[in-house]
């Protein structure tokens, strides 16, 4: 079993375009801006086309002729972390500040059953999770030791429906108006 180190202070690194020089590995793999082990840094928001969390595996989604995935399962058939310190693609439930990217996310996301939840700035989560600022405002919340899909699935659901505000789409769109 991998056992990540728990830190209280998120650890920041410096990083913007200019300080990336062409043909490094930084190029395609960025540091991350920040982990947190403990708790929410701000307030985040996660959409989701139902109440529950169902995360999409990159393969299965190669197959259906889409691009768009949260993660890839490994071959012993479980999602495993990811813990250095470089941002290496998608790997687990995308959240976003609200800003002019999540306002454009809801309002061009389809679905009937559309849920939004607001998780609160100082929201512990259980030590089997890790908060990850990947990049811009991008946030994923993601495992610390290998599970299954249906495993993650289930539990960021129990945390999301535990510890966020759930709202609909049109809820978000009336209590966080767009302004320019």
């Amino acid at each position: 079993m991998l056992r990540l180190p728990r830190v209280s202070k998120p650890s920041y690194r410096l990083f913007t375009t200019s300080s990336i020089r062409h043909g490094t590995p930084w190029d395609r793999h960025p540091p991350l801006i920040a982990r947190y082990t403990e708790s929410f840094p701000v307030d985040l928001f996660r959409i989701g086309a139902s109440n529950k969390i169902i995360l999409r595996d990159y393969q299965v989604q190669k197959k259906l002729g889409r691009t768009s995935y949260d993660l890839h399962i490994q071959e012993d058939g479980k999602v495993h972390p990811r813990p250095g310190p470089n941002f290496d693609g998608p790997n687990g439930a995308s959240l976003r500040p609200n800003g002019p990217m999540m306002q454009e996310v809801v309002r061009n996301f389809r679905g009937r059953n559309t849920t939004i939840y607001l998780v609160k700035e100082g929201t512990a989560f259980p030590p089997d999770f890790v908060l990850l600022h990947e990049h811009s405002d991008h946030y994923s919340m993601q495992c610390t030791q290998p599970m299954t899909l249906p495993q993650l699935n289930r539990r960021l659901t129990e945390f999301f429906q535990n510890n966020g505000e759930a709202m609909t789409k049109a809820e978000f769109c009336e209590r966080y108006p767009f302004e320019l």
